[in-house]
């Protein structure tokens, strides 16, 4: 019998930095503080925090934003 870590099952934010306009609109749409500006770009700085309400990929203007389920074993 093989014993491992158990797997675990994160969100993954992706911001596409070649649409991304800068607008901040993800930020004041994010419930949970996920975005943050750093420096002059916009990043999901607290990916940990996402819900996976969508509202940021729903409200992006330039359809910058999306999110997935990951696995990690």
């Amino acid at each position: 019998m093989e014993i491992s870590a158990p797997a675990t099952i994160a969100v993954e934010v992706y911001i596409e930095r070649l649409l991304c306009s800068g607008c901040g609109i993800c930020i004041e749409m994010c419930s949970m503080g996920v975005f943050g500006m750093v420096g002059e770009s916009i990043y999901p700085v607290k990916m940990h925090l996402c819900c996976m309400c969508s509202k940021c990929r729903e409200f992006c203007p330039t359809n910058a934003i999306s999110t997935r389920w990951t696995v990690r074993a």
